[in-house]
Order: C-alpha cells, then structure tokens, then sequence
C-alpha cells in the first residue's frame, strides 16, 4: 500500500481533468492504496498543506488541461514551488495526465516532458503518463462519451495498473487510445469551428477581415 496524491491543475473544479484524474484515483483506491486528490489553484494563497500532502506522499500525480501546448501557467508556479523545497521531494514516482481539444496525442505530449524534466532536476522518479485528446468534447462528462471511449477506458485502466504497481508507463498505452479521425470528418469539424469563432468575433465587434496589427509595418 502506497500513499498516493493526486494533483489537479486546471482552473475547473469539476471539469474533464478532475474527471479522470478521479477516475485514477478510484481505480488505485480499489487496488489497496490510500489516495488524496488537491485541486491547485485554491491551494495557491496558501500552499502549507499541499507542500505538506507532498511530503506525505509516495507517489505524484499531476493532471491537467494542454493550454497553448502544456499545462497551465500554475503548473510553473507549483514546480516552482517544490524545487525551492526540495527537501520535501524524496524519490516520490511522478506520473502525469493531461488533456486537451485536439484529438491526437503527440499536440499534448509537451506537458508530459515538463514534468520529465522536472524529475530529473528535483529528485522525483518520473514514469511516464496519459496523453487524451478531445477532452474539451466531453466538458467533465464520464468518458463513456467519448467518439473512442470504450478504447480510452481500456487504455486508462491499464495506465492505472501500472501506477498501482508503481512501474514506468509507456506512451504506445495513450497512442492506442488515440482517436483517428477521418480526414472528410476532421475538415466538416474545422468548417464548423471556423464558423463559430467568426460568429464569436462579429458578436464582440470585432472584423475578422481586416489586416492582423502583428504584420502592418511601421
């Protein structure tokens, strides 16, 4: 039995990133482990008890949404954080999870290199972890609502089984939970999306016609 922490990264208290990272933990609790899962930003005023629950822990896992090809700005502000104590970092197993819109999983994978990097500088042994696509589809609802969900449930609990064993994970898990999209589809999405974005800007006023600021010349 370890002692297991799991840490949510986004904003959203109840959005797709709590989603699994609940469901990890619900597959480890199952398996004899003792979990705790901390959402980030409300600890951030006060980080005593996360700095804490870190201390405690044997194991590390970190979830959270890809924003802009990583995790959020927060995710630095923690990292951060547990480098300047890095007393309280002893050889914990460091896993992340994290997702975003974009169905393929290599557009994610930046995060999880984050938190390699991270392990190699601050005494924590990262093992690998989860990369899912199209998570903003499913806006904190049970993967079972995923176009791949049953594949994606399989993957993640396989994903699971090897924390509880406390073993490296490898990537070929998440890439054959990754979703292929056909190409006619992937065009009548980006048709779609395009049309909201210019429905979006045309109802704050703004001309999504005339010349970007960024390429006028001085």
């Amino acid at each position: 039995m370890r002692n297991i922490l799991l840490i949510n990264l986004s904003p959203r208290t109840q959005g797709t990133s709590f989603m699994l990272l609940q469901k990890c933990a619900d597959c480890l609790t199952a398996g004899g482990h003792l979990t705790k899962l901390i959402h980030l930003y409300p600890s951030l005023k006060d980080k005593t008890q996360l700095l804490k629950a870190v201390n405690a822990a044997d194991t590390l896992i970190l979830g959270g949404p890809c924003y802009v090809n990583t995790y959020p700005a927060e995710t630095l502000t923690l990292l951060e954080e547990l480098s300047a104590h890095k007393d309280i970092l002893h050889g914990q197993s460091l896993y992340g999870i994290i997702q975003g819109g974009m169905p393929y999983a290599h557009t994610h994978e930046s995060g999880l290199a984050l938190l390699e990097i991270f392990g190699l500088k601050c005494n924590v042994n990262y093992k690998g972890g989860f990369v899912m696509g199209l998570g903003a589809m499913l806006n904190g609802q049970p993967l079972e609502k995923l176009l791949n969900g049953k594949t994606v449930i399989r993957q993640f609990e396989i994903f699971s089984e090897h924390i509880s064993r406390d073993e490296n994970t490898p990537k070929e898990d998440y890439f054959k939970a990754q979703f292929h999209m056909p190409v006619f589809i992937f065009r009548i999405m980006a048709l779609g999306m395009n049309r909201r974005i210019k429905k979006d800007l045309q109802k704050r006023g703004i001309d999504f016609n005339q010349k970007s600021p960024y390429l006028v010349e001085d």
